[in-house]
């Protein structure tokens, strides 16, 4: 079965993990993980750099932009359902849009 990742993966799987797949579903855990550990501003920062790296790399362009649409997903949900982390919410969503739609400093001018 085709995950809403894009991956293929088992009915049962997808079905019990928001409809991802394996690999999307730990990068998720991980995530969970690494903010309950360090906080807020220290995950915003490392899938930042995280994601640049990638996207630069090209090997997996197309992996890191579904990757970079399942957070854009799961913090707009997040935005809602827990408003005290309205702040942190919000910048993390601002560095995923402005990574998914950079635009040049030029253009400003």
């Amino acid at each position: 079965m085709k995950a809403t990742c894009g991956h293929l993966e088992e009915k049962s799987f997808t079905n019990a993990n928001d409809g991802l797949c394996r690999k999307c579903h730990s990068n998720f855990a991980f995530l969970l993980e690494l903010e309950a550990k360090y906080g807020e501003d220290a995950i915003i920062e490392y899938w930042y750099a995280m994601i640049l790296t990638h996207l630069s790399s090209r090997e997996d362009k197309q992996g890191v932009k579904c990757f970079i649409e399942h957070l854009i997903m799961f913090y707009q949900r997040k935005l809602v359902e827990v408003p005290s982390k309205e702040n942190y919410t919000k910048k993390m969503l601002y560095m995923l849009h402005s990574i998914q739609e950079p635009f040049d400093i030029e253009d400003l001018r």
